[in-house]
């Protein structure tokens, strides 16, 4: 063997062993911070961190030894060396990543004053690992030979974390029998209810809100045995904290489940919880990890069945939250990946009803509460039937503008293939005999861009084409079947409106309002969003919306944009500099909606709501 190679190798059993010591330590922040399933992020951590150290380890081996004049090489140096070097730079790396995304919202500029000292901090951190596993691994490859100490860390490390995996796994095995023991025991009545949520799904782009171009047969015919809510608007832009907001009737600044690592909180009381309290049998079945039960959107439910994609490189849910993993998959996308299938990314609605129906169909003769979240409409947009095509926002971040329509048909096509298994889901439902007897809601958690304001996707804007939604509920016996609402709705009302009309008691905490019952409706919708570094709030009335946004946003979005709905629907004419008044008017209601959203957060202070703020919050609608 070549002194060459000898370095080399050497570097690289240091180099795995320093990089599965920070696998295992991202591990161990996704166990602590996440309501994880599953605990095997620790031997992927250890593995996929280990081989991506040994890689950077024989680089460094390879390049100490063409500096290094001596005839012989320093095997111990060189372990010692690549340890050190491997578990700095992907340490660096790693914490930069999440200290930039999870403490301070994507939005840290390098030569601002905080950036400077936290990228000061790191670097000094780096440097300290460094030193510190040089000599120690160093000194062990000296005491006992760079191979067997080299290889003997490497199997120490990786033993170390399929223990962590194993224990933790078996520790957390018992709780969802635990569960179905507890549902069989429960005894309630009153009416089933099934809430459906289309992930990504526009109203504009449903026929029962007079899209022609998108046959949607199966929502439209739900629609006429149901309520259509015209004006029905999500509470943010992207999924975590709207179907937070769907699930607990709380404003995403009160459940706190805003960031991108946020979970959902204990404190709160989930629509789950209530109907259980009530005697339900409840269940989930979904397939976005933004509301996997790592996440802590099972609470309430006796069974939560998360349909994972088929994870790349044998990882599962918990080792999916990496942040090598999101590189590995990226790389993946961008570069390797010639073919893409759905399962990759989503299980579809196929799937989900096969893994729903049965369930739905075995608890027959109890009354339940269901969730099943599809998530057909999101991105990637497959060519259907399906072939192997498909655009995905992680490989084409920013298409051309021309490709709007493109784009836009593709969704379309997606929307009618999630359509396709809603009537399968309707159908086996009335062959079982329990359609007519459900309640069944149909809404989205946001909507899409396709150009109309220079963007695509969602989560970084407030305006329509993202916030206004389906809403669709039918009760049971089909009461006022075919009945269209065109005063406001919003998805913070979903959950105190089925419960109602379950005849289940409204929990105190619910900020939304029983859409059934009468009474006057808000006169305005708040929205809010503080995600990828865009900080947004809106308010919108019957005719006005005013959207603040944080000024040098990533978005580009201006700081202040109003906008008369009547005249300009399409939200394209800035009012702001022309009407200062109207803003000023509009901010204050906007301030008082905050503070009451404030004032019930379940994580920090809790304010009272001074009483001018409260007869602004009455006569809004926001309180009795």
């Amino acid at each position: 063997m070549t002194e060459l190679l000898k370095s080399a190798c050497a570097a690289a059993a240091g180099g795995f062993a320093g990089g599965a010591l920070v696998g295992l330590a991202e591990a161990a922040v996704v166990a602590a911070t996440s309501s994880a399933t599953e605990y095997w992020v620790f031997l992927f951590g250890a593995v996929a961190y280990g081989c991506f150290g040994a890689g950077l380890g024989a680089a460094v081996g390879v390049a100490g030894r063409v500096w290094e004049t001596r005839q012989r090489s320093d095997l111990a140096g060189a372990a010692g060396t690549g340890a050190g070097a491997a578990a700095a730079a992907l340490g660096l790396v790693v914490a930069r990543f999440r200290i930039a995304r999870d403490v301070f919202g994507e939005a840290l500029p390098l030569l601002s004053a905080t950036g400077i000292a936290v990228h000061g901090g790191l670097l000094v951190a780096a440097g300290a690992v460094f030193l510190f596993l040089r000599a120690r691994v160093r000194a062990m490859a000296a005491k006992r030979g760079p191979w067997l100490a080299g290889l003997g860390l490497d199997a120490g490390v990786v033993l170390l974390g399929v223990i962590a995996s194993v224990v933790l796994n078996g520790l957390g095995g018992g709780q969802p029998a635990q569960r179905a023991r507890e549902a069989a025991e429960r005894h309630g009545s009153g009416p089933n209810v099934l809430l459906i949520i289309a992930d990504t799904l526009r109203a504009d782009h449903v026929g029962a809100y007079g899209m022609r171009s998108v046959r949607t047969p199966s929502i439209d015919s739900l629609a006429a045995d149901g309520i259509l809510f015209e004006r029905a608007y999500a509470d943010s832009s992207w999924t975590r904290p709207s179907i937070a907001t769907i699930l607990t009737s709380l404003y995403p600044s009160s459940h706190s489940v805003m960031h991108k690592t946020d979970v959902l909180p204990d404190a709160v009381v989930t629509i789950a919880e209530a109907f259980r309290k009530a005697g339900y049998a409840t269940a989930g079945f979904v397939t976005n990890i933004n509301v996997a039960p790592s996440f802590h959107f099972e609470q309430g439910f006796d069974t939560y069945d998360y349909l994972a994609p088929d994870f790349f490189f044998g990882a599962t849910d918990s080792a999916s939250k990496l942040s090598l993993y999101s590189g590995m998959r990226l790389v993946r996308e961008r570069f390797l990946s010639k073919r893409k299938y759905v399962n990759h990314y989503y299980q579809d609605a196929k799937t989900v009803n096969g893994a729903s129906l049965p369930w739905l169909e075995r608890t027959r003769g109890r009354p339940f509460f269901v969730l099943i979240h599809y998530m057909d409409p999101h991105d990637p947009y497959f060519e259907i039937p399906y072939n192997g095509r498909a655009v995905a926002r992680v490989e084409t971040p920013n298409p051309p503008a021309e490709k709007a329509e493109e784009l836009r048909t593709l969704y379309q096509s997606n929307v009618e293939y999630m359509d396709r298994f809603l009537g399968a889901l309707f159908g086996r439902l009335r062959a079982a005999g329990i359609y007519d007897d459900t309640i069944i809601a149909f809404t989205a958690d946001h909507g899409e861009e396709f150009q109309e304001h220079g963007g695509w996707w969602h989560g970084t804007t407030l305006y329509d084409e993202v916030l206004h939604v389906p809403l669709i509920i039918k009760l049971s016996g089909q009461r006022q079947a075919g009945t269209r609402v065109r005063e406001i709705a919003r998805l913070v009302d979903v959950m105190p409106t089925l419960l109602a009309a379950a005849g289940v008691e409204v929990p105190p905490t619910c900020q939304g309002r029983d859409l059934l019952a009468g009474g006057q409706a808000p006169e305005a919708v708040y929205a809010e969003e503080d995600h990828e570094g865009n900080v947004l709030k809106a308010i919108r009335t019957e005719r006005w919306k005013l959207i603040l946004a944080n000024e040098g946003n990533p978005r580009g979005l201006p700081p202040v944009a109003l906008f008369d709905l009547k005249r300009d629907p399409a939200e394209q004419v800035n009012l702001a500099e022309r009407m200062p008044d109207r803003v000023a008017a509009l901010r204050a209601d906007l301030a008082v909606l905050e503070q009451a959203a404030a004032a019930q957060a379940v994580r920090g202070e809790h304010r009272d709501i001074d009483a001018a703020s409260r007869e602004r919050l009455r006569a809004l609608g926001y309180i009795q």
